[in-house]
């Protein structure tokens, strides 16, 4: 997941214009595009208005206002205290997971195979479907 954020905005206050002009978020938000899909994986981009900071990674609860200057969010309905950047993580964390893929690690299309054919199972000591040997060494009863 990443954050559409308004660069050209934080890129206006003098105080945060260099740093924000060498993190360089474009060509990273680029780079993280591609590679995940280049592992079969798909990325999440959060609208530029989603409050991954003001809301409460634990009731849900949105803050109305929050400045830069905390740094540790206090939910005032739960009693949640995290740093700032750490609910937003969670946050973002959340929503990614709202839209997950109905497969886990063991199904056949987390990973995309070689030359489009299905992947096998990822579990130790085993072997990709059609193969007649798991790959393990032999039990000490067969064993010779």
């Amino acid at each position: 997941v990443v954050e559409d954020l308004n660069v050209t905005g934080m890129v206006a206050n003098r105080r945060l214009a260099r740093a924000v002009a060498d993190q360089s978020f474009g060509r990273a938000r680029r780079m993280l595009d591609y590679k995940t899909s280049w592992h079969g994986g798909h990325l999440h981009v959060a609208d530029r208005w989603f409050p991954s900071s003001k809301r409460c990674s634990a009731c849900g609860r949105r803050k109305p206002s929050l400045t830069l200057a905390e740094r540790t969010y206090q939910c005032d309905v739960c009693g949640l205290s995290l740093g700032r950047d750490v609910n937003a993580a969670i946050n973002l964390r959340d929503l990614a997971a709202s839209g997950a893929e109905s497969l886990n690690a063991c199904g056949g299309d987390v990973r995309p195979g070689a030359a489009g054919q299905t992947p096998g199972k990822q579990e130790p000591g085993t072997a990709p479907d059609g193969a007649g040997e798991t790959g393990t060494a032999a039990s000490r009863d067969t064993a010779a």
